[in-house]
């Protein structure tokens, strides 16, 4: 079996020295003097069983035909446009350096994210339930701001030491028009249904503690492919579940959006 050594790299093609506290589709966070910074996910293997290997960082001017370096700072760039048009809202962790031109997000330090909480910890269903209604209407804040969030999973929710939740990582997420129509979906097929689809796949996985995916990618192959509504047998059952009904109308459009659903949590009585 190959063998690999690799590691990160900052912009300038030397190695992270800092902890790594999360890694990201798009970046990596490090703990930066008692912050936690967000900087473009940058990795180069060094080593192949053994033997060296050129260390240069993928670039056009390499003659490589994909610039990493170009492309993970507009990720940066689109992010913060994101969470400048959010603003200061609780349910959202601020990017204290948003309007800086720099390819990095600077955030509090928090105590961890809902995944990795949920492998050892079971809460109460008022607990749940708080959090739930958190989420939801944090989800209604993105989408009055036309933002779909379009990733919203247990990985990109994270909590502090009074256990109240705040979304992270806005890099898959799509910046609408000011005046977009919300019944609209973006150029690759999400909306606020399918955030909503989400939504319902967090719900499942907080209540039964079971993963559970909600993907519009499923039936995709290729460039060209158009995304889908997920096939409801691709979806665990809620029959036997805590509020399963509310998880089946998230999964097949009963609910219209982030609004009705915190409604609906907001009728559920905790015995």
């Amino acid at each position: 079996m190959t063998s690999h050594i690799a590691n990160y790299l900052y912009l300038d093609g030397t190695v992270v020295q800092e902890e790594v506290i999360g890694v990201g589709g798009a970046g990596i966070v490090v703990n930066r003097e008692g912050y936690a910074l967000k900087i473009p996910l940058i990795s180069k293997v060094f080593e192949i069983d053994g033997v060296p290997v050129d260390d240069r960082i993928l670039n056009a001017d390499a003659g490589d035909s994909y610039d990493e370096l170009a492309v993970a700072i507009k990720s940066f760039r689109h992010e913060k446009a994101i969470y400048k048009r959010l603003g200061d809202h609780p349910g959202i962790i601020p990017c204290y350096n948003v309007d800086s031109e720099d390819p990095s997000i600077q955030m509090p330090l928090m105590v961890g994210d809902l995944r990795k909480y949920l492998v050892d910890v079971r809460p109460t269903r008022a607990r749940q339930l708080s959090w739930l209604l958190q989420l939801a209407r944090i989800m209604a804040y993105a989408h009055s701001k036309r933002i779909l969030i379009c990733d919203f999973r247990l990985d990109n929710i994270v909590y502090d030491d009074m256990m109240n939740l705040r979304l992270i990582d806005f890099s898959e997420s799509s910046l609408m028009d000011p005046d977009w129509d919300l019944d609209r979906c973006d150029r690759y097929g999400y909306s606020i249904l399918t955030d909503i689809g989400q939504f319902g796949a967090v719900m499942f996985e907080i209540i039964t503690g079971q993963h559970c995916r909600f993907d519009i990618y499923q039936d995709w192959t290729g460039p060209g492919d158009a995304t889908t509504w997920p096939r409801r047998e691709t979806l665990p059952s809620t029959s036997e579940v805590w509020l399963g009904s509310i998880i089946e109308k998230c999964w097949t459009e009963g609910v219209l959006s982030a609004d009705d659903l915190e409604r609906e949590l907001k009728k559920v009585n905790v015995c």
